[in-house]
């Protein structure tokens, strides 16, 4: 009895007959060969080493392919139409920086677990940040394991391979002294300024939010209403990304944040709840940082903090340290390190352990001087 998918038929000249895929025609559709017999089951036998045959010959004809074309082509097909703009420029940068010009050349069929440890290993030893090599060996991976489901890869050469030890970097958060200077100088600027340029610095000292996060923050997003100061709703982040499909031309973006743990609530103090009410009543759109159209963007913002800093006699940091420098008042202040974490918009708590293990080495010293020595005198 054939079954169904198998391509075996009872002719009416009393013969068996199995159709197989011998090749493809120019527009991608298939090219059969058939093979008969007196019975179902000889011709079965005969037909599947044809089958088996084509399908080596097709595997062998992918893998050697250059990985760079499959590259694009999962990027593009595969991924682009499911992620956020952000996420597919981050992939665009990864595919196109990093494995394309180490590893698109190479015929998939010589692609190696070896040369593949190799590549993440130069990696390491450049100047990328431990966080873009792991971004860049996790996007790897999911490439590969497509590569392989789909039979363009005959086996996944990411398995088993160790990332390097990564390469621990202390995090810069001002000093209290530097942070008072520089929100004396932010709070001079909003006097003087009828934009309220100065406005996110303290915002970024008092809340931790992301640069992006406080470029998109709108009036609606602050609820001076809610709680005994208010309340700001972190809901949206904005970024300039590379606009693909209009060559190297940018454009600006406003998306959800960067992860589910992001979307947040911060509470207000008292101080900056005051100033935000103050800042509102002479503010003439819907951003709490206004621009020229309406919303600023991250490198205004990063240029102006950069003039404040100049001011205040700092040396230069970036913007993302006032978020550090939050983060470091509360450790100083021995708030506890699941409610720092929440504030943040971490994911964990051992995340925000891991990034700021050295603020914590104060109250480590402090526990300890607490022990009492129990051996007798």
């Amino acid at each position: 009895m054939a079954r169904r998918g198998e391509n075996i038929y009872l002719r009416r000249d009393g013969r068996w007959e199995g159709r197989y895929i011998k090749g493809r025609k120019p527009d991608g559709k298939p090219r059969f060969g058939s093979v008969y017999g007196c019975s179902y089951k000889e011709v079965k036998n005969r037909l599947m080493p044809m089958k088996a045959a084509y399908c080596e010959k097709s595997l062998e004809a992918k893998c050697t392919k250059p990985f760079g074309d499959y590259l694009l082509a999962n990027l593009v097909e595969k991924r682009r139409s499911r992620i956020k703009p952000s996420t597919y420029d981050s992939y665009h940068r990864i595919v196109h920086n990093h494995i394309m010009p180490a590893l698109g050349a190479m015929p998939m069929h010589r692609l190696t677990t070896q040369l593949t440890q190799e590549f993440l290993l130069n990696l390491h030893n450049s100047d990328l940040a431990d966080g873009t090599v792991r971004n860049i060996f996790r996007y790897l991976c999911g490439v590969v394991r497509c590569a392989v489901k789909s039979g363009a890869m005959a086996q996944d050469i990411c398995e088993g391979i160790a990332l390097p030890k990564s390469k621990q970097k202390s995090v810069r958060a001002l000093s209290r002294a530097e942070q008072q200077r520089l929100e004396k100088a932010a709070m001079s600027a909003l006097r003087n300024n009828e934009k309220g340029h100065g406005i996110e610095v303290i915002l970024a000292l008092y809340t931790g939010m992301r640069v992006g996060e406080i470029c998109a923050l709108r009036w609606e997003d602050v609820d001076f209403d809610n709680g005994e100061h208010g309340v700001l709703h972190v809901r949206h982040t904005l970024q300039r990304l590379n606009s693909h499909d209009k060559g190297a031309k940018t454009e600006v973006k406003i998306s959800s944040p960067k992860s589910d743990s992001s979307l947040r609530q911060i509470p207000l103090n008292a101080q900056l709840s005051r100033l935000l009410r103050d800042h509102q009543r002479r503010a003439r759109g819907e951003f709490v940082v206004a621009g020229r159209q309406s919303h600023t963007e991250p490198r205004v913002m990063q240029y102006r903090f950069k003039r404040l800093l100049q001011e205040a006699q700092i040396p230069h940091v970036g913007f993302h340290s006032l978020r550090h420098s939050f983060a470091t008042r509360c450790m100083e202040l021995s708030v506890d390190v699941a409610t720092v974490s929440k504030l943040l918009g971490h994911s964990s708590a051992k995340l925000t352990l891991d990034i700021y293990t050295d603020s914590l080495l104060e109250h480590r010293r402090a526990a300890v001087c607490k022990l009492d020595w129990l051996a007798a005198a």
